[in-house]
């Protein structure tokens, strides 16, 4: 089909009808028109060449269905920091990786020291492996490789460390040194609701019921992890005091003043105010946000002994990850107590 230079404007503006109103849409077609002066618009005849199977070409995949996909892009550019060192350093073409080369690359990492000096860790190792599972799993399922390569991987285990809590006799400490409202806030919305930082960073007002005492949260890492989550009454009232008359806009905002109100506080900024309150309260552990996520599942599962809502409360894709990860210490306590009960 040959298309005038208007037709393809006016085709694209029509597909922006669902998403735009009129006054966009028209600004739209205003700056396509500026644009284009001085270009023509010629059918094309031929198909364009394939791609070249190279491995740009396979990242470039990977990335954009994973995008599509609905996976976070921080949660794919940590793939990529792990598959692209992969291809550089063994300099094999994707469609000639094996499981030997897989193999080797990880024995190499296991003798190479780090930055450091020192060796790798076991978790280190078990980290890359993870991430080349998914990635040439994704790779064999699409059909960009002919084998499931990775079935002739052994998969690196790592020893489970006893996962770290903040003790109810810690958290009642670190609530007797909370200094300000923002830190109350932040310290009951933690403990009431396991939120990861980006979630927390990221939540609007808007997204705060509070009749219902329920929070929208926004997956951090896909957009199937939204969910609901539940606030105490703490945490409500904690909130609703820090936000005094606000009512819109971001819950945590920077407190220094050359920063826009629209700009949401930053991670780092989040972490640094949770790590500061587990360190003034003499917390044994760093606590980290991802400390207080683990606290309050811990906490979630020995109340009710339902790992599956503790799943669905976390954002989880299934209750494995709940239970390796968050409660495998919890599950161990519940069962010891049981055998040995009097």
């Amino acid at each position: 089909m040959c298309m005038t230079k208007n037709d393809l404007i006016n085709d694209v503006a029509a597909g922006l009808t669902m998403t735009l109103n009129q006054e966009q849409v028209d600004i739209v077609k205003a700056v396509f028109i500026v644009k284009m002066q001085g270009y023509e618009i010629h059918e094309v005849n031929t198909l364009p060449s394939v791609e070249v199977a190279d491995n740009d070409f396979i990242l470039k995949r990977f990335t954009i269905d994973m995008l599509a996909k609905g996976i976070k892009e921080s949660s794919i550019k940590a793939y990529l920091n792990v598959v692209k060192p992969f291809f550089n350093e063994t300099g094999v073409n994707f469609t000639d990786v094996t499981a030997q080369h897989i193999t080797d690359y990880l024995a190499v990492k296991k003798v190479s020291k780090n930055a450091n000096g020192k060796k790798n860790s076991q978790s280190y190792l078990a980290g890359i492996c993870r991430v080349l599972f998914v990635f040439f799993g994704w790779a064999y399922k699409k059909h960009h490789i002919r084998e499931d390569i990775m079935r002739d991987v052994d998969r690196i285990k790592t020893k489970q460390k006893k996962k770290d809590r903040i003790t109810p006799e810690e958290m009642e400490a670190c609530r007797e040194i909370l200094k300000d409202d923002r830190e109350k806030a932040l310290f009951e919305l933690m403990i009431s609701t396991g939120m990861r930082v980006g979630e927390i960073a990221k939540l609007r007002i808007e997204d705060i019921d509070f009749q219902q005492r329920k929070i929208n949260i926004h997956g951090e890492k896909t957009e199937s992890a939204d969910r609901d989550g539940y606030l105490s009454i703490r945490a409500r009232n904690a909130l609703a005091k820090y936000l005094g008359e606000r009512v819109s806009g971001f819950v945590f905002r920077p407190v220094r003043n050359v920063l826009p109100d629209d700009k949401p506080i930053g991670n780092g900024t989040v972490e640094d105010i949770a790590k500061e309150i587990g360190k003034r309260a003499g917390v044994h552990c760093k606590t980290t946000v991802h400390i207080y996520r683990k606290t309050f599942a811990s906490d979630t599962y020995r109340r009710t002994g339902n790992i599956k809502l503790v799943s669905i409360l976390l954002g989880h894709a299934n209750t494995a990850i709940t239970e390796k990860f968050y409660l495998v210490d919890d599950m161990k306590d519940i069962e010891y107590q049981a055998l040995y009960a009097a």
